[in-house]
């Protein structure tokens, strides 16, 4: 018979063919027992199939336990990946129980399995989501999968989110419907979406209400976002409008590649012309900023721009300002270098003035003119190279632009002629002066004439108040100066009147006082014998007081000729004055036992040598006369150079003076004692000083009572 192969047959065949074997074994033993031959044959062959079979049969049963094993193992991992996952997991059956739970699960519920198995689900979710549970297995049913969010509600413990993943399982999960439900916590996501969801109000809440213009614009140059400062700036239309636009208004059109290139642009402020009738100039300072991702390339920028106009408004007011401050103080420093001008020569005062003034406002010509009938003559100017004008000049003052500045007695300030009122001025007409600021001048009460700045191209800035002060202030000294000249040409006529008077007096007064001298000495002569004592005495006081009267009228003679008939200024050596005023003094200081010391070299000076000589004369000479009685008199002469001058020094050691009289001893007939204690007129140090001020110095005293004098004369660097 043929049989089947072993290996193709299962274990039940396997089985049945291995007990049909044993049955035909045990029928051929008894067949054998009654006679050998084939049967014993047969036997052979079917006891060897039985051994065959037996092994296969083993085989098998080692192959079974193996899958057994192997089926429990798979199993064990499956139940160690349900039970240890870190999701939770459950089983839920057609009543949407739960069957089962794993570990993670019954954390999140916070119960044991024994308090979770056969509940119902819907026990363990929070009374808001049991709704949205139910819409879930209903959908689990009809889709045999679902995903929804809800809250659970732990035994212990605040709800909390999770995501409820269902699939429905198949028959081999038992009788009846079956889904796995898995549930995943997902508070930390709810706490990150939540901080996204405050922090995007909150960059909402900031992009809206910011006061800066912001919009938001795609690599497409598309608005993505626009706040409402943008829109309040850029108008309604700016919504829908290409950035590249606004960009253009601000000239920074191709400056939206830079963002996209990650750099960010600042724009300086830019004004931007109103658009409309109404529209207004405004001041526009703008940023552009690319907006990163991580890893992402950028597909954002934002732009960003500023309404700075009342800022800007106030920068340039406070430049304006500044630029006013500045050239008011600039103008104050020219007034005070004018002011500060030497006052020997007023003409050469004047020219220096107008130079400083003109430089300083940067014209071309400048002039002080005097108004003579219907003539303007010009009695001072300053030019620059390029620019021919002469003192003396006359013009027709009609033709001048003096004649605004006259006619509104204040200053007139015109930046370009050819663009003002007065463009057909018959000076414009004439000689095409393009600028123009001038002012009156009074001298007292009258008109002088007038001082002005000009030149024949228009002035690069408008003249500001600060211009104009300076021309009034500039007219009020140049009309002091004016006055003080002719104060001066007064004072000079009347001080030559009085010095020839002087002269002629003192002069005239000697022969006189001689006679009366000569006779009241003859009267005792003649009648010696027949005067008594007390006569004798009268005639000794007029004698005495006519000697007084002589000496006086010989000073004030001196002190008249001072100055008169001088000697052209030259060089001049003190140490040989001071030596020869030694020299005149030799008497007097060998009397008193006294010493003249020069300590230094004495400098050369410009001056008259025999009025310097008189000068130190006087002053060692009084050092000598007003010495103190117990001691000798000793004289220091010094000198001390200074940068414009020479400072000579004349000390001594006698009786001092008051510092009440520093400032009256120089005057004339100023005594400060009696003629009977120290003789003289008083009028020695009137002498100095009138020498002094005939070379351009100054005279000065310091002294301590019973201690010294120190007379300082200071002289003009002659070389």
């Amino acid at each position: 018979m043929t049989r089947p192969s072993y290996r193709s047959m299962t274990k039940e065949q396997l089985e049945s063919e291995n007990l049909s074997l044993i049955n035909e074994i045990e029928t051929l033993r008894k067949s054998i027992k009654s006679g050998p031959g084939e049967n014993q044959r047969k036997f052979s062959e079917i006891l060897h199939n039985l051994q065959v079979h037996q092994e296969e049969l083993r085989t098998q049963n080692e192959e079974l336990r193996q899958a057994q094993v192997n089926v429990e193992q798979i199993g064990q991992r499956y139940r160690d990946l349900f039970e240890y996952s870190p999701v939770g997991y459950f089983i839920i059956d057609d009543n949407y129980a739960v069957l089962d739970a794993n570990i993670a699960g019954m954390g999140m519920l916070g119960r044991t399995k024994g308090r979770i198995a056969g509940k119902p689900f819907l026990l363990f979710v929070e009374k808001s989501s049991r709704q949205d549970l139910d819409a879930h297995f209903a959908e689990v049913k009809a889709l045999r999968r679902s995903s929804t969010e809800l809250w659970l509600t732990p035994d212990q413990g605040p709800a909390f989110p999770v995501i409820l993943e269902s699939v429905q399982l198949g028959d081999g999960w038992g009788g009846g419907w079956r889904c796995l439900t898995t549930a995943m916590n997902i508070t930390d996501r709810k706490r990150a979406e939540l901080a996204l969801q405050e922090s995007e109000t909150r960059f909402r809440a900031i992009f809206e209400q910011s006061p800066l213009a912001m919009q938001i614009v795609d690599r497409q140059s598309l608005s993505r976002m626009t706040n409402r400062a943008w829109v309040k700036l850029w108008g309604d239309e700016a919504r829908a409008a290409s950035p590249q636009a606004v960009l253009s208004k601000i000239g920074a059109e191709e400056q939206l590649a830079e963002g996209f290139a990650g750099r960010s642009v600042e724009f300086p402020p830019v004004l931007v012309a109103g658009e409309g009738d109404k529209g207004e100039d405004r001041w526009v300072h703008g940023y552009l900023y690319p907006i990163r991702q991580q890893g992402v390339p950028i597909t954002e920028v934002a732009l960003v721009n500023e309404d700075v106009t009342d800022r800007k408004n106030i920068e340039l007011a406070l430049a304006e300002r500044g630029e006013s401050l500045s050239r008011q103080y600039e103008n104050l420093r020219v007034l005070s270098e004018i002011s500060a001008l030497p006052p020997s020569n007023s003409a050469q005062r004047l020219s220096e003035a107008l130079a400083l003034a003109r430089q300083h406002l940067d014209l071309s010509m400048g002039m002080i003119g005097r108004i003579d009938g219907n003539r303007l003559t010009i009695e001072h100017h300053s030019t620059s190279p390029a620019t021919e004008i002469a003192d003396g000049t006359s013009f027709d003052l009609g033709g001048t632009y003096c004649t605004l500045a006259m006619e509104q007695g204040d200053v007139v300030a015109i930046t370009h002629m050819a663009l003002s009122p007065y463009a057909d001025h018959p000076c414009y007409r004439l000689h095409g002066l393009e600028s123009y600021i001038g002012a009156p001048i009074y001298v007292g009460a009258s008109l002088y004439g007038a001082v002005s700045f000009s030149s024949l191209t228009p002035n690069h800035r408008q003249f500001d108040d600060g211009d104009k002060e300076l021309l009034r202030l500039l007219a009020r000294w140049i009309a002091s100066v004016l006055e003080e000249d002719a104060i001066r040409r007064e004072l000079a006529r009347s001080n030559i009147e009085l010095e020839q008077f002087a002269y002629v007096a003192s002069h005239d007064l000697r022969q006189p006082l001689r006679q009366i001298s000569g006779y009241v000495s003859l009267l005792e002569r003649r009648y010696s014998d027949k005067l008594d004592a007390e006569a004798h005495e009268f005639i000794a006081f007029a004698r005495d007081g006519a000697t007084r009267m002589d000496r006086l009228i010989a000073d004030l003679l001196e002190f008249s000729r001072i100055g008169r008939n001088a000697k052209p200024v030259a060089p001049v050596q003190l140490g040989e004055t001071v030596n020869e005023a030694i020299a005149n003094l030799s008497a007097s200081i060998s009397e008193t036992n006294g010493r003249v010391q020069v300590i230094n070299p004495l400098p050369m000076v410009t001056g008259n040598a025999m009025d310097l000589t008189r000068l130190f004369q006087n002053l060692i000479g009084n050092a000598i006369k007003y010495r103190m009685e117990e001691r000798s008199p000793e004289v220091i002469i010094s000198t001390e150079a200074k940068a414009m001058s020479h400072v000579i020094t004349v000390s001594d050691n006698g009786i001092g003076i008051e510092p009440d009289y520093f400032s009256t001893i120089f005057g004339v007939f100023k005594r400060l004692h009696t003629a009977e204690k120290y003789e003289g007129s008083g009028i020695g140090l009137a002498i100095c000083k009138k020498i002094i001020d005939q070379h351009n110095g100054r005279i000065w005293v310091d002294s301590q009572i019973g201690k010294g004098t120190s007379f300082h004369v200071e002289l003009p660097r002659g070389l």
